[in-house]
């Protein structure tokens, strides 16, 4: 790289800083946009540009997020982490739920349901053809009192299953939701297994969980099964910095106490 270009990022950085300094000393309020590109470039002394790449910079780390015309916001410091999973399933009134921390959680703005294609990934758990219709249902859910969401489920289900179920696409599917409708229709309990992993953020979940493209989601894939026959696929991303996953750890009978003496 150049001199020229050497400087550029540094420059570029060094605003980033002090900009980061300036958020976390409350010169600005969270969740209100910050000034626009020309009347930080007047306050750090720099060009438009090193402003603008600055501002950009913030928001892929995830201390700013960006809503368009409105602005760029101050993301709210994050709280203690969420645990959001810690491999029990747990009922109350409403029915099945999976995380004890959210169980007062409710649904932010209008679920949907639609027929569609799934990922390729989600076709094969389901055991569907790739590029075969499943009924497709999003929603998302977050803390009573928050205007914004902090998870976004969408749960797959196999089109055979919902010939047989119709109330599965429907907008309400009565109480328990779907889980309990399945296990009325099979007269059987259903069984979860989940798995944890994480990506980037995609523009739609940047969007909704208001998080920057260097940010990460974690994706809590869960299969619902009743025998062998899987009957739904549901896939919930959060934002990988407010949540965490707690488990106790088991011993295997290799690990058991007291150990046994080793031979000579």
């Amino acid at each position: 790289m150049s001199q020229r270009g050497d400087d550029e990022v540094a420059s570029y950085r060094d605003v980033a800083a002090r900009i980061r300094r300036d958020v976390e000393a409350g010169l600005w309020p969270a969740e209100k946009p910050i000034p626009g590109i020309e009347r930080l470039r007047v306050r750090y002394g720099v060009a438009r540009e090193t402003a603008h790449r600055a501002v950009k910079h913030l928001v892929a780390e995830g201390l700013l997020f960006s809503e368009g015309r409105r602005g760029t916001f101050i993301r709210p410091a994050a709280p203690a982490p969420i645990v959001a999973r810690d491999r029990h399933a747990y009922r109350d009134q409403l029915g099945y739920f999976f995380d004890l921390g959210a169980q007062d959680w409710r649904g932010i703005g209008t679920p949907t349901q639609e027929v569609g294609v799934p990922p390729t990934d989600v076709a094969d758990l389901l055991g569907v053809a790739h590029g075969e219709h499943v009924m497709i249902r999003d929603r998302a859910v977050g803390p009573p009192d928050a205007a914004r969401p902090l998870q976004l489920a969408t749960s797959y289900l196999p089109m055979s299953l919902v010939g047989q179920l119709p109330v599965l696409g429907a907008v309400k599917t009565g109480p328990g939701g779907i889980y309990d409708r399945i296990e009325e229709h099979f007269d059987a309990v259903i069984e979860w297994e989940e798995t944890v992993s994480a990506r980037p953020a995609r523009d739609v979940e940047q969007e909704q969980l208001r998080i920057g493209a260097g940010l990460p989601v974690l994706v809590v894939t869960r299969v619902s099964r009743v025998g062998d026959q899987v009957v739904e696929v549901n896939q919930t991303r959060m934002p990988a910095d407010r949540f965490a996953v707690s488990y106790a750890i088991a011993r295997d009978e290799s690990a058991c106490w007291p150990r046994e003496a080793r031979g000579e």
